[in-house]
């Protein structure tokens, strides 16, 4: 995160940011003290954590199941073929 204010507030993507994180991102002093002093960036923060709470509402109630292991095999198969199909050391696909 930027940690820079934009415009004198600041920037909405570390505020979201901060949100999504909960507690694992200890806010910084210096944005917590703008926060402290800033109502548009706290009402921004405030409409995070709602829609964060809407959509967390809007799961399913029934915990994740993991998929099962043919899934994951597919998909490193998946990623196997594109890697050989792809010309050595450039990242780009063969045209043939």
């Amino acid at each position: 995160m930027s940690g820079a204010p934009l415009s004198g507030h600041l920037p909405p993507a570390d505020l979201a940011q901060h949100v999504l994180d909960g507690t694992r991102t200890p806010w910084p002093p210096d944005e917590l003290d703008h926060l402290g002093h800033c109502d548009p960036c706290r009402n921004r923060v405030r409409a995070f954590e709602r829609v964060g709470a809407a959509a967390r509402d809007s799961l399913p109630h029934e915990p994740l199941v993991s998929p099962p292991a043919r899934v994951w095999a597919a998909i490193l198969a998946e990623v196997r073929a594109e890697r050989s199909d792809s010309a050595p050391g450039t990242g780009r696909r063969r045209t043939s």
